[in-house]
């Protein structure tokens, strides 16, 4: 028996000592001062102390703080009640690492109870560790800025974060337990249920949309929002985890970009400047407007046309297209904006000009160019028409400045050639026939002749050139000409007539006439040259608008209405633009100088005509001179041009009146010759202080042009002294170029400078001044 015992408590002792748990017996008597009476091998390790270094000691000596652990209340109970009890977790730092034990306290025997030390370390760390990341977790969906919502199979919200509850205005209260699509605007509810079904159920796997949802206030906004479904291992439905970004913001600047890109796309299509949109060598847009300039069929046709296609191969510049646009787009990118003026091409190539636009829209990426076209054809066209104006101007005022110092030069010669003619004149008659200086005083008249012609050849060229008007017929002014043309031109050119049968009456001067013909046919002969040619002469009437006499030289003082036209046209050699430029400048030929007036001539006398000249020329094709005439409408009327002498004499005194002392001194001798006395004055205001002190004065011949009082004013107060009075103007001007100036206040007569004693006599015998 006592062999069987020990063998038993060796194998106790044994198994004691071989478990894996700490244990350790504690001995009371009477549930107070708990002795150590055991410890395994496994207790010595966990308290890194011996069974023989403590053996015997209380268990308040062993385990310090084990009163505070709540260890010796449970021994306490343990050994009155003899029920195990676990007692709170203890640790214990082992090499300065903490582990932890789960202790649970038996009573084994009326004496002693026994304490089973289990290491539960890594149990408890995973523990420790299952908190530490919750706790993260929770961190990480209560911090978030997306509202983040657990959705359970029946579409209850079941778990959200703070910022959900915010962003739907409810606390976490109200907002649990509640439907996901309740809080959606009552526009999207259905559609946003059916779309959770089909997670729930498994049709889709995740919702990603916009959404608009409704606070609990009423208010609304604008989320997106992320739901995906969560499975366990055999593909059963957990939860739905969804979250909500507030895109508002967003929302809103978006409504304000479709806004905005709504008005340009407007503004793009119903702009009424072509514009499209390029990105690199591609369009991209166009609009309505664009199309119709180009004379496409539609949009399509448009964008599918290469940029080089819309210009013609070289620009006006003589650069290129392709490479002047490349550079034009560059700068724009480079700056951000350029204009410039462009050549464009039609569909169907005709080329117009445009001033072209260009913004840079988009910077990053390839570069987008938006364009816009305007078509400039009017204004380009305006420009050459100012151009050509400004031309007519300058040359106008040119030809109007030297007119005047051709006026004011041939006003002087024909002062000069009064008293040439009148002396020569008075020595005729006063000579003997037989007189060896009859020849010389014709030659002296010959020579003055051809000096009276230079001067009205220079008041033409002024404008103020029409002597004796007349309503002419031009047809039978060429065919009287034409004799005299036909031995003035080269025998190699033809001379054609095409006269209108119908053609009204020019209130014109035949002599003027005949030097604008005589001076364009030479002209034309002399173009055609050597050669064979043809010079036609074409009239008729028309009747011309602003728009075709704005191509008239000098046309300012033109108006609408019926015009009479010559058209002299030759095949000669014809002109280029530098000469019909210089065309009408006086003294101006292609051929040798000392020419003359020439075309400046012709020019004067069609301005003085109230008349104007086109003029079509090309190089080796000839040139026509085309002359506008107002037509008068009246029938021609017959002059009685006889001036036969007679012996008829006057009576009477005659104040002559003029600046220059040879005419006085001719005039006087003339005006004796013709029986009456003179009296002279060499002013207007020594006229009026003789008029006014001499009585029974017959008449006054005032001359126009005179300085301190001119024969205008003279004229004026010579009326206020008597208002009978007989007053002969004189002039190197023509008569209708100063009578008009007195229609109506009663001027007797007018008296052409240079004037002979035969014409002095019948201007003041039509008076009847005589005794």
């Amino acid at each position: 028996m006592n062999i069987l015992i020990a063998e038993s408590e060796k194998k106790l002792h044994n198994l004691f000592e071989c478990m894996a748990n700490g244990i350790a017996t504690y001995s009371s008597t009477e549930g107070q001062n708990f002795v150590l009476t055991g410890m395994n091998s496994a207790a010595e390790k966990i308290s890194g102390v011996t069974f023989r270094d403590i053996s015997g000691k209380e268990v308040r000596e062993i385990i310090p703080g084990v009163v505070e652990m709540g260890l010796y209340d449970v021994l306490k109970r343990v050994w009155a009640s003899g029920t195990a009890e676990s007692i709170p977790d203890a640790y214990y730092e082992d090499r300065h690492i903490t582990r932890y034990y789960e202790n649970r306290v038996y009573k084994i025997s009326g004496t002693e109870i026994a304490a089973v030390y289990n290491d539960i370390t890594e149990q408890k760390k995973a523990h420790l560790e299952l908190i530490r990341r919750e706790e993260q977790l929770r961190v990480l969906f209560e911090s978030s800025q997306a509202g983040i919502l657990m959705v359970d199979p029946t579409g209850t919200i079941i778990l959200a974060n703070n910022r959900l509850a915010e962003m739907l205005g409810s606390s976490m209260d109200e907002l649990l337990r509640t439907r996901y699509q309740d809080h959606l605007h009552s526009s999207q509810r259905s559609s946003g249920a059916d779309r959770m079904k089909k997670v729930i159920d498994g049709e889709i796997d995740h919702i990603a949309t916009e959404r608009h949802f409704i606070r609990k206030d009423g208010s609304d906004f604008w989320g997106y929002i992320s739901v995906r479904r969560h499975e366990d291992s055999e593909g059963n439905l957990i939860s739905l985890v969804g979250h909500i970004t507030d895109i508002s913001e967003f929302k809103q600047k978006e409504n304000m970009l479709k806004a905005s890109e709504k008005k340009f796309r407007m503004l793009f299509e119903h702009s009424a400047d072509p514009s499209l949109l390029i990105t690199g060598n591609t369009f991209v847009d166009c609009n309505q407007a664009a199309v119709e300039i180009l004379h496409a069929g539609s949009k399509a046709e448009v964008l599918n046309m290469h940029p080089s296609a819309l210009s013609p191969e070289y620009q006006p510049d003589g650069r290129p297209s392709a490479e002047k646009a490349d550079e034009m787009i560059a700068t724009a990118v480079r700056n951000g904006s350029h204009r410039f003026e462009w050549a464009h091409s039609r569909v169907n190539g005709e080329v117009f000009p445009v001033e072209v636009s260009l913004t840079l829209l988009q910077e990053t990426g390839q570069a987008m160019v938006f364009t816009v076209w305007r078509d400039i054809s009017e204004r380009k066209q305006a420009e050459d028409e100012r151009r050509r104006l400004e031309r007519q101007i300058l040359h106008a005022q040119k030809l109007e400045s030297l007119g005047v110092l051709a006026g004011g030069i041939a006003h002087d010669f024909n002062n000069i050639l009064t008293a040439i003619i009148g002396n020569a004149d008075l020595a005729l008659m006063r000579l003997n026939p037989e007189s060896p200086a009859i020849g010389n005083l014709h030659n002296i008249e010959h020579a003055a002749a051809r000096a009276a012609d230079l001067a009205k050849q220079m008041l033409a060229y002024s404008g103020k050139g029409k002597f004796v008007v007349e309503n002419l017929d031009l047809n039978i002014l060429l065919e009287e000409m034409l004799h005299m043309l036909e031995v003035s031109i080269s025998k190699k050119a033809v001379l054609r007539l095409n006269l209108s049968t119908t053609l009204p009456l020019v209130e014109a001067d035949v002599t003027q006439m005949r030097q604008i013909v005589m001076n364009i046919v030479i002209n034309a002969s002399e173009a055609i040259g050597d050669a064979s040619g043809v010079i036609a002469f074409t009239t008729g009437c028309m009747d011309c608008d602003r728009n075709y006499l704005k191509d008239v030289w000098l046309d300012g003082n033109l108006t609408d209405g019926l015009y009479v036209f010559l058209e002299i046209a030759d095949t000669g050699c014809g002109m280029d633009k530098e000469t019909m430029a210089k065309l009408f400048d006086p003294f101006f030929t292609t051929k040798f100088t000392g020419r003359g007036l020439g075309m400046a001539a012709v020019l004067g006398i069609v301005r003085g005509h109230r008349g104007g000249i086109k003029v079509y020329s090309e190089l080796k094709k000839g040139t026509t001179f085309k002359i506008l005439l107002p037509a008068s409408g009246k029938q021609p009327e017959l002059f009685d041009q006889d001036s036969h002498a007679d012996e008829w004499k006057g009576s009477g005194t005659v104040l002559l009146v003029d600046d220059e002392e040879a005419v006085r001194g001719i005039g006087s001798v003339m005006l004796r010759e013709l029986g009456f006395e003179v009296l002279t004055a060499n002013d207007g205001w020594e006229a009026v202080e003789i008029f006014k002190s001499t009585p029974d004065i017959a008449c006054v011949i005032l001359d126009l042009t005179m300085p301190h009082m001119d024969g205008e004013q003279c004229f004026r107060e010579l009326r206020q002294l008597n208002p009978c009075v007989k007053v002969i103007m004189s002039s190197g001007y023509n008569e209708q170029e100063v009578t008009q100036k007195f229609v109506g206040k009663g001027l007797a007569g007018f008296l052409q400078k240079p004037y002979k004693l035969s014409l002095l006599k019948e201007t003041l015998k039509g008076l009847k001044i005589h005794c």
